[in-house]
């Protein structure tokens, strides 16, 4: 959801500077035809239209930027009729005129044409974007080059051979090179997601969807070296095996299932539970002290005893826990909370036991 939001806010922008170019565009076009000594009636009235055309839809964009797509498409469409209107004009004012030139008529558009398609083939999904482009090739090129032939003394001026490759092999190009660069991003956009799918593979259960051991060992280490108040607890289901040879393997995954989610429920934001093997889970409170430790592992143990999967008729779980002290390494603090585990599972199991306070050393966190 949050790259999706990201997405759209950049193509509001990337809309919002469009039409802002264009508004300024026009109204720059606006102030050279006026300031011309030949004032011409065309141009005297697209610019200035344009200009307070994209500037309304500027502020439709601001007030309903859910609108952006269809924005867009209007902006494309006056875009189109902005460019095709003197196309249209000063060709057939060219031909039918004695002595007028289309390479003196026509205003200096050539250019906005080719970005004009440019941004056809960017807003305009899949086959729609050829479609249009050669719409808008038809209308606003096809009478130019038309003409251009027509006029071999135009044709062969400076400003003729512009046009000619403006509205004929440039265009083409630009149509079709543009679904190259959408095809190659979309590629890259499927590797980007491939990767993420990867990285969510890599830091959670497939099983059980809680975190995976990779990712549970780098918060370990993060615990580790923020040196802030935090404690470890290991837990393990207790008869699992029994419950695989009996039940069958798939029940046995329910019950994994259900101890995780029911476990992952009771916990904060801020603390971790990965799955650590097979029928064992860490977890990892950080901003805790010893009581409290104990406190959270008796309330998992105490949800997974009330965990009903059937046909099993009860789960239960033995939990070690330890408080992170000074120079504790990723080995030592597994250690200590591996020997509480196993203490617990050596008094018949379903049951809470915590590692000493002190050992080689003072105890980091007060009681």
């Amino acid at each position: 959801m949050q790259a999706a939001d990201t997405d759209d806010r950049y193509v509001r922008i990337a809309v919002m500077v469009l039409l802002s170019l264009t508004m300024f565009a026009g109204a720059c076009a606006t102030a050279i035809h006026w300031l011309s000594p030949v004032h011409r009636t065309m141009d005297l009235i697209v610019p200035p239209t344009a200009t307070a055309l994209f500037g309304g839809l500027i502020v439709a964009l601001i007030r309903r930027p859910r609108w952006v797509s269809g924005i867009a498409r209007v902006a494309l469409v006056l875009a189109a009729l902005a460019l095709a209107a003197p196309a249209w004009l000063y060709t057939l004012q060219a031909t039918l005129t004695p002595g007028a030139t289309l390479i003196d008529l026509l205003p200096p558009v050539s250019s906005l044409f080719v970005v004009f398609l440019v941004m056809v083939m960017v807003f305009i999904p899949g086959r729609q974007a050829f479609v249009m482009a050669a719409l808008c090739w038809l209308l606003i090129a096809l009478p130019v080059l038309v003409y251009l032939p027509l006029h071999p003394a135009e044709l062969w001026a400076p400003r003729g051979r512009d046009l000619l490759m403006a509205y004929g092999p440039v265009s083409i190009l630009v149509v079709v090179l543009l679904p190259v660069q959408r095809g190659l991003a979309g590629k890259i956009q499927r590797l980007a997601s491939e990767r993420q799918l990867m990285e969510v593979l890599l830091h959670r259960d497939p099983l059980t969807g809680v975190q995976s051991r990779l990712l549970g060992e780098r918060m370990l280490r993060e615990a580790l070296a923020t040196g802030t108040p935090a404690g470890v607890i290991m837990l393990d289901l207790d008869s699992f095996k029994a419950i695989n040879d009996t039940y069958g393997h798939p029940v046995g995954d329910q019950v994994l299932q259900a101890v995780a989610s029911g476990c992952k429920g009771l916990l904060r934001e801020n603390e971790c539970i990965s799955r650590w093997g097979g029928e064992e889970f860490l977890v990892i409170v950080p901003d805790v002290d010893a009581s409290g430790l104990q406190r959270v592992a008796e309330r998992l143990q105490t949800a997974i005893a009330g965990t009903r999967v059937a046909p099993v008729r009860q789960v239960t779980a033995s939990f070690g826990t330890t408080m992170i002290r000074p120079g504790d390494t990723l080995d030592t603090v597994l250690q200590r909370a591996d020997q509480a585990l196993y203490r617990a599972k050596e008094h018949g199991g379903n049951r809470v036991e915590a590692a000493p306070l002190t050992g080689p050393g003072r105890a980091l966190f007060p009681r």
